[in-house]
């Protein structure tokens, strides 16, 4: 504050500076002239102890006059020399726009307005540079929108597709657009003409187009409304080379087209040819998450007579498709949809494979199913595997599901010999307090009557004060079950 006091103390004594003549931008030579005589050494000290000016940098002409504060003179080496008074006739750039030192212009520079000081300044070349371009604001419109459904998408735009003449010999590449199979399926629902022409374009593609993103969706649109002939055609072009149609259906787009294909098979020629197609790869499809759905298509779609492949195949691999998670699945539904002489030989193989199957994760549900189905043969079968060894069996997670089941469905005799053999075990209190053979013995007790549930509950009491306090004995020492 004290500091700009001085200053407009100072100011205050220089008549020309409030008219802006004395920085040559008026009238120089009335300027020149009227001033000549003034004395301003005293001011030039005090704005030196200021800062503003160097004393060092006054000197004086042959006239003893101060010609750097009247006259123009040469660019100040001083670097704290920045008030400059000049004529505009001899007007010369002051240090900020100098071509010697060169830097960026101080806000705090002297800077001439009128246009005299700027035809002077051109004459020296001054070195002005452009400010930088202001940074505009992001308009509201050019924000990202937010992506939006294919659906939404076509009908906010107009398609690019028009007539299908146009489209001759184009037709498979636009087939795999997303907007041109959308058109596509469209004009399949205009009339026969339409489907011909789309067919002559498409048919022969109908490998790529099956496993196409896009172009799946126009084959299954195709399959429900060609003819037969067009159909067939379309199955003689899947099933001409081997394990062409087996990739298809591994594919995720080209199983919904395989089945979509089954579902509109009507001919028994064409069904056998899918079938002998897709029979070779029965193994690997009916393990791939895919695959699966195509096989459970075909026994769903199609007769018992017209699976017979499928069943032959499975009975012969049956250990190895129990124990996957999706052909535990497709060997139930194989036993669902045959009939006769061919679910006879697919449970018989099964069942001579329980012991195995049994214990897998996924192949006790198998053996479950077979019990529920109460075939005889079957039964007395895996009575025969299990027998001798229902306490191991008991004891493991997979195993002891299908012991509570044999206990649930076996004939009396069977259900006999699965508790005497429990009763038999040499540490019984174990089987107590087992996480899994505490719900055989559970089950024992439910399937149980007469002597045999007496015996059996005389074998739990001695180990009350076990069952009060092991977590897996709540459900045996229930009271209803002892009093029973």
């Amino acid at each position: 504050m004290k500091l700009d006091r001085e200053m407009e103390m100072l100011l205050d004594e220089i008549p020309l500076l409030h008219h802006g003549d004395f920085l040559g931008c008026g009238e120089p030579a009335a300027a020149t002239e009227s001033y000549a005589d003034f004395d301003f050494s005293y001011l030039i000290q005090e704005l030196g102890e200021m800062g503003f000016v160097d004393e060092d940098d006054d000197e004086e002409d042959e006239n003893g006059e101060l010609s750097s504060f009247l006259y123009p003179r040469k660019a100040s080496s001083s670097p704290t020399s920045n008030l400059h008074f000049m004529d505009a006739e001899n007007f010369v750039a002051s240090r900020p726009f100098s071509t010697d030192r060169r830097r960026e212009m101080s806000l705090f520079d002297p800077f001439p307005f009128s246009s005299t000081c700027f035809d002077a300044a051109a004459t020296v070349d001054w070195d002005l540079q452009a400010a930088p371009p202001l940074r505009s604001r992001p308009s509201k419109t050019s924000r990202p929108r937010k992506a939006t459904s294919p659906n939404k998408c076509a009908a906010a735009k107009p398609s690019k597709y028009e007539s299908l003449v146009g489209l001759r010999g184009y037709m498979y590449h636009v087939a795999k657009d997303q907007h041109g199979c959308r058109f596509l399926q469209q004009r399949l629902d205009d009339g026969k003409r339409e489907v011909d022409f789309i067919f002559a374009g498409v048919a022969r593609h109908a490998v790529d187009l099956m496993v196409n993103p896009f172009g799946n969706y126009l084959m299954q649109k195709l399959l429900a409304v060609c003819d037969e002939e067009q159909r067939m055609g379309i199955v003689l072009t899947l099933t001409k080379e081997p394990f062409v149609l087996v990739r298809i259906s591994l594919n995720v787009h080209g199983t919904r087209a395989v089945q979509k294909l089954i579902e509109s098979l009507r001919k028994r020629e064409e069904i056998q040819l899918v079938v002998a197609a897709l029979r070779p790869g029965f193994l690997e499809l009916i393990k791939d998450p895919n695959g699966n759905h195509v096989v459970q298509k075909c026994l769903q779609s199609f007769g018992s007579d017209d699976n017979k492949p499928i069943f032959d195949a499975a009975a012969i691999y049956c250990l190895d498709i129990g124990m996957q998670c999706h052909g535990c699945c497709v060997l139930q539904r194989c036993i669902a949809r045959s009939t006769g002489e061919h679910k006879e030989k697919l449970v018989a193989a099964i069942a001579r494979n329980g012991f195995e199957l049994a214990q897998d994760a996924y192949g006790n549900y198998v053996v479950q199913y077979v019990i529920e189905l109460k075939v005889a043969g079957a039964n007395a079968s895996l009575a025969q595997q299990f027998e001798g060894k229902y306490v191991q069996l008991s004891m493991q997670k997979f195993s002891s599901n299908v012991v509570e089941k044999c206990l649930k469905v076996f004939k009396e005799a069977d259900r006999v010999n699965i508790i005497l053999e429990l009763l038999a075990a040499p540490h019984f209190e174990r089987l107590l307090q087992h996480p899994y053979a505490n719900y055989v013995v559970y089950a024992a007790l439910q399937n149980s009557k007469g002597s045999l549930h007496s015996a059996l509950t005389n074998a739990i009491r001695p180990h009350v004060e076990l069952l009060r306090t092991s977590p897996y004995c709540k459900r045996i020492y229930s009271r209803a079950l002892l009093k029973k």
